[in-house]
């Protein structure tokens, strides 16, 4: 037989695990060993979160079942939401993925639509009532199924439909019973296909509610079958959410899922380091004009910004595309400060203006309270201004000597983004207030990821205390005015 075809043939080059920038290619394999190891009805809940890139996991999983030869469909549930039809939709995509995937004849393909659409049709007939007017004259999904399994128009269609329990019955069966047929076929002569037949369903959880649970209920009911694995891709706590919305809030939608899911399989944490190094931050280094602080070890570099997003991406609970949009942001910012220090040399504090981005984007109080006469910090619980309770987690920094915790670090940081003053003397034994950026004792030893941060940060400001009037120094004010222009773009 010729090469597997695919109607996603693109994912096989740019979505695999050997290239996944989440670095969940272990465990994206051994995902893969476990569903098709599954041979008696299987369907699997892959919970992960909203924002945890679960879209991008199954990409990358449908790569790795069809490299395997696995039989593998792939449904954006999403995307067939305007259908009012599950069964359509899984019925629809089975035979064309399939059919594709298999690369039959057309004898061949009669022969697996004989399989699959005559049952299909005994079952749509024995449940028409979800057949709408609607949807055979508007809905692209529904005529093409229909036109597959009946070779008839639509309202020819609509003419043969029944109601009934006993065929709903019996369509049930009928289904199992063919399908298990089907996955026999694909196993055998001649196309030598390894089975399970796998189903990834994605973007579940964005459907409408009763779209949702129709399509859990179509699964379960018609497609668990021998040889025949479902993945389905949720956020469960807004899949229960869902469901709620549709029994009522004291309905138990926990209970309820496990009708539907043999098991759940929590998506791995991503290696968001790994992420961030290949992201494009716009840092130009070699721009005398714009000098970025602190370090982490001597110099700015890029690592230290990445390795402060990594650490605030823990402590503030950041999803990918927060991330994705925080980079965005930083990057608009980047740019503003680089085209716009021209008469001055810029001192810029870049976890701090991450700080200011991040704190905006979670609402919380301190980024419009804190001023540049003022530095306020938070403890580990605060409420936000639209009254949501956050945790802020307080992550240990590797360090060489010592652990620090990251709180520290930010306090550190919002403390260094305002001003500071101490009274002086001046030859005539006169007081005056001498404007003093960043005055704090910098232990010696040990040697810790604080400490460095403040030395760099006082070698900044001790040769700015001596030549004020030759820089722009970036304080709170200042970051809290652009991050707010920057917060047009989402």
């Amino acid at each position: 037989m010729g090469k597997n075809k695919s109607k996603y043939a693109s994912w096989l080059s740019e979505y695999t695990f050997e290239n996944c920038k989440l670095n969940r290619g272990e465990y994206g394999k051994f995902l893969a060993d476990y569903v098709t190891g599954e041979h008696g009805g299987f369907v699997l809940n892959l919970n992960g979160a909203w924002g945890t890139g679960k879209t991008e996991f199954l990409r990358r999983l449908y790569t790795e079942l069809v490299n395997r030869k696995h039989p593998t469909i792939y449904i954006d549930a999403w995307e067939s939401d305007f259908s009012q039809v599950p069964l359509t939709v899984v019925a629809s995509e089975l035979l064309t993925q399939l059919t594709d995937f298999a690369d039959v004849s057309e004898k061949d393909f009669d022969k697996l639509k004989e399989y699959l659409g005559k049952v299909v049709k005994a079952a749509v007939i024995g449940g028409a009532g979800y057949i709408t007017k609607e949807l055979m004259g508007d809905a692209g999904t529904g005529r093409e199924v229909a036109k597959i399994l009946f070779e008839s128009e639509p309202k020819d269609f609509l003419n043969q439909v029944k109601s009934g329990h006993e065929e709903q019955v019996k369509a049930i069966v009928e289904i199992r019973e063919s399908l298990a047929k089907l996955a026999d076929c694909l196993a055998g002569e001649p196309y030598k296909k390894s089975i399970p037949v796998v189903v990834l369903v994605d973007e579940l959880d964005r459907c409408r509610p009763s779209y949702a649970i129709e399509m859990l209920e179509v699964i379960k009911h018609f497609f668990t079958t021998p040889n025949f694995v479902f993945v389905v891709a949720t956020d469960t706590k807004q899949l229960q959410t869902s469901i709620r919305a549709v029994y009522g809030n004291d309905f138990d939608s926990a209970t309820y899922l496990k009708r539907f899911f043999n098991r759940t399989a929590e998506l791995s944490e991503p290696d968001i380091l790994n992420y961030l190094n290949t992201k494009n931050i716009e840092i130009d280094l070699g721009n005398s004009a714009v000098k970025l602080y602190p370090a982490l070890n001597h110099h700015f570099k890029k690592e230290d910004l990445v390795k402060f997003l990594t650490w605030c991406f823990e402590a503030y609970g950041l999803s990918i595309r927060d991330t994705d949009q925080i980079i965005a942001k930083l990057n608009a910012c980047l740019r503003h400060i680089y085209k716009s220090s021209k008469d001055k040399n810029s001192l810029v504090n870049a976890f701090a203006l991450v700080l200011a981005i991040i704190e905006h984007g979670l609402a919380i109080p301190q980024f419009y309270s804190r001023t540049n006469d003022k530095a306020e910090t938070y403890s580990t619980e605060l409420t936000n201004i639209h009254g949501q309770l956050m945790i802020l987690k307080n992550p240990v920094v590797e360090d060489k000597h010592e652990k620090v915790h990251l709180k520290e670090i930010i306090q550190f940081i919002d403390d260094v983004s305002v001003f500071h003053t101490r009274e002086a003397q001046d030859g005539y034994l006169e007081k005056y207030k001498k404007l003093d950026y960043c005055r704090f004792e910098v232990k010696s030893n040990p040697s810790t990821v604080l400490t460095e941060i403040q030395r760099s940060v006082q070698k900044i400001f001790d040769g700015v205390n001596n030549q004020p009037n030759n820089y722009k120094i970036w304080l709170w004010d200042d970051y809290r005015k652009l991050v707010l222009l920057a917060g047009h773009i989402d």
